[in-house]
């Protein structure tokens, strides 16, 4: 009985150290195998870098096959951009592009590589039947992507054209408006970078938008009804004034302006200079008559002041001469000269306005058209609040007799006045309203008296 237990405690004995040598070995197997398979030098099967299998290879033979064939497609690769009859070669040499090889080897080398030692297993086991495909990420110089657009758009882009209006003969005559085209530069850059790193035959279409000018037909054909008008007279005989003036007319003659726009006289008429084509003429100067270049084109900037009142437009910028002028009542003109004083109007309509200005025999007509929504009629009207009394200097001549007494300078009154914009239907009043309050200085004058006895 005794010896009976003590063979079977041997037995158990020897068991477990069988047992836990057996389990050892297995152990020492599994580690040896593990750190051959771990700690190899080779990628392991069945992993791609794109379509490019680099399984079983070193990272150093795997970075020279991949090197090889990308490289090689890099340097003749070219994607073609096409627009009508027009195409552009694009390389990617001229891209700039290129990839960060050893960083995706890197990657490739590492998968099955990380993680716990059954979480490793298991992906290695994966790879059997389903490979790793490491997709490349293509890097670019996007400046040059940007001078390629440039160019592209330089080629392509076509400016819109405003449609244009002339009155000739009594009749509006419409240009309609060109269409312009203008590249996507946004969108051809989304195609441009979609397209870098798909090797295929794709043709790239550039995109582009239609651009529409400020000016359109349908804007100008609103322009049917005259909303005012002046005449002012001239004479013709004073030859350098009757120049300037034919050159004023036609600097503003066929003007167009749009809703919210701003016309300047100064800016439509150009420098008073003899380059210019401007002639001498008297010329207001302190308030006093002398020869001048561009002497006359105050005329016309009247006349048009006149025009626009009766227009009904927002006058944003005007002054009264240094002297009443002739050709339109006390109070209603306006004195331009170039460089500091304008006379400038706004467009506060909602539709264009088309400006005519020409010479009828010794009148300057000015015109304004465009879409006439009442049928209220202005007015000016002028008051003259005060008139001043120039003041007479006198000067004592010893060479003439006491009592004696001569005129040198003749004085000339001065005169505050208040014009009204008189709004008139049918021919009655309706209201009135101060639009300027002008003053005109008076001119001293000089009396000379004798002192001799």
């Amino acid at each position: 009985m005794g010896s009976s237990v003590s063979v079977n405690k041997i037995s158990k004995k020897n068991l477990w150290i069988v047992g836990t040598i057996i389990l050892c070995i297995i152990i020492i197997i599994l580690v040896t195998i593990g750190n051959w398979i771990f700690n190899g030098s080779r990628i392991f099967p069945n992993i791609f870098i794109e379509s490019v299998d680099v399984g079983g290879l070193t990272p150093e033979e795997a970075k020279v096959k991949v090197r090889r064939i990308f490289e090689k497609e890099i340097d003749s690769f070219r994607k073609e951009l096409v627009y009508k009859d027009s195409s552009w070669q694009l390389s990617y040499e001229d891209l700039g592009l290129y990839y960060l090889f050893d960083d995706y080897i890197d990657k490739a080398y590492g998968v099955g590589r990380s993680g716990n030692y059954y979480e490793r297993i298991k992906k290695i086991n994966n790879l059997r039947k389903n490979p790793e495909i490491i997709r490349l990420e293509p890097y670019y110089n996007p400046f040059e992507i940007e001078s390629i657009i440039k160019n592209i758009s330089q080629t392509v882009n076509k400016p819109s054209i405003d449609a244009e209006i002339n009155r000739k003969n009594g009749t509006f005559i419409i240009k309609k408006e060109v269409l312009g085209v203008e590249v996507d530069e946004n969108a051809l850059r989304e195609s441009i970078v979609g397209a870098i790193g798909n090797f295929n035959n794709d043709i790239i279409y550039i995109p582009v938008k239609n651009t529409t000018p400020e000016i359109i037909e349908k804007d100008l054909s609103t322009i049917q009804d005259l909303i005012g008008e002046y005449v002012t007279t001239f004479n013709s005989q004073e030859k350098g004034r009757s120049e300037n003036i034919k050159l004023a007319v036609n600097s503003i003659n066929n003007m167009l302006l749009m809703p919210g726009d701003e016309f300047s006289f100064n800016e439509s008429t150009g420098p008073r200079s003899a380059e210019e084509g401007y002639k001498e003429a008297p010329v207001i100067v302190n308030g006093e008559l002398v020869p001048g270049i561009g002497g006359g084109i105050c005329q016309v900037s009247t006349t048009l002041y006149q025009a626009t009142i009766r227009s009904d437009v927002e006058v944003t910028s005007r002054r009264n001469h240094g002297r009443p002028v002739g050709y339109v009542p006390i109070g209603q003109d306006a004195t331009v000269a170039y460089g500091y004083i304008d006379f400038k109007f706004r467009n506060n309509k909602d539709y264009p306005i088309y400006i005519e200005s020409y010479i009828k025999g010794e009148q300057v007509h000015v015109k304004l058209y465009s879409k006439k929504t009442n049928n209220m009629s202005i007015d000016l009207e002028s008051e003259i609040i005060e008139v001043v009394k120039p003041k007479m200097e006198i000067k004592k001549d010893p060479n003439m007799d006491v009592g004696e007494r001569r005129i040198n300078k003749a004085g000339k009154k001065g005169y505050r006045v208040v014009t009204y914009k008189v709004y008139l239907q049918d021919g009655k009043e309706l209201k009135k309203e101060v639009i300027s309050k002008d003053y005109y200085p008076p001119r001293d004058g000089i009396v000379i008296e004798g002192i001799k006895q």
